[in-house]
């Protein structure tokens, strides 16, 4: 069965469409359903600006039925992997928000830390950080139900495997950890502020990374 999405007999107006080359301004006839296409001006190949990555991102089928994937795409499949993941991992917990709670949290403090670190892989980082708060068992089951990239589950895994380890330390390693002592403090703390010297004595000798300092001193320091 052939998608409906790229069955010609569904186009509407507009399934053939002329875009402008960015680099020399010819225009390139595009089809819905092309992924790539080289201008005729200059030889620059275009991503499809009106293409919905949405299910090619996820689809195990998506090489099959749109052609070879672009690098633009597999970029993408990554970052909605990280989407689902959240979705996953929240129906699993059902109503034990504090479970939720956290990882929200964890995801929040990563985000914030790697826009400060160079070399992070936020795709990595948010999946690592929603999946800490599951079971081995549960984590196997969320990646059982989508087609993660294979390159990104041995990742994630590695990722939260070596979570309390400090042999080998990357940058997204120091991050997840970052994260989740930020976290660990501010469950310990309940609300009330650290003054300075407690932070620099207890908590920032602990640090990896400067991103986590930063986020660290401005959420638990008044």
């Amino acid at each position: 069965m052939k998608c409906p999405g790229q069955d010609t007999q569904y186009w509407g107006a507009g399934a053939i469409f002329e875009a402008t080359c960015p680099d020399c301004g010819e225009g390139v006839e595009f089809f819905k359903d092309d992924t790539l296409r080289t201008c005729r001006g200059c030889g620059k190949r275009l991503v499809n600006p009106k293409l919905d990555f949405g299910c090619a991102s996820y689809c195990q089928f998506a090489e099959a039925c749109l052609g070879s994937l672009p690098p633009e795409l597999m970029v993408e499949k990554r970052n909605l992997i990280k989407d689902r993941v959240a979705v996953e991992v929240k129906k699993r917990c059902g109503k034990d928000f504090s479970r939720i709670g956290r990882a929200s949290r964890l995801a929040g403090y990563v985000e914030h830390i790697a826009a400060e670190e160079a070399g992070s892989d936020l795709a990595v980082l948010l999946c690592g950080a929603y999946l800490t708060v599951l079971s081995v068992d549960e984590m196997a089951d969320v990646f059982s139900h989508m087609s993660a990239p294979e390159g990104l589950v041995t990742e994630v895994t590695a990722l939260i495997k070596g979570l309390s380890s400090m042999e080998g330390l990357d940058i997204n390693r120091a991050i997840l950890q970052d994260a989740c002592k930020i976290s660990d403090e501010e469950a310990h703390c309940q609300g009330d502020p650290l003054d300075e010297a407690t932070f620099q004595g207890r908590l920032d000798p602990h640090l990896k990374t400067a991103g986590g300092r930063a986020v660290a001193r401005k959420v638990l320091v008044r």
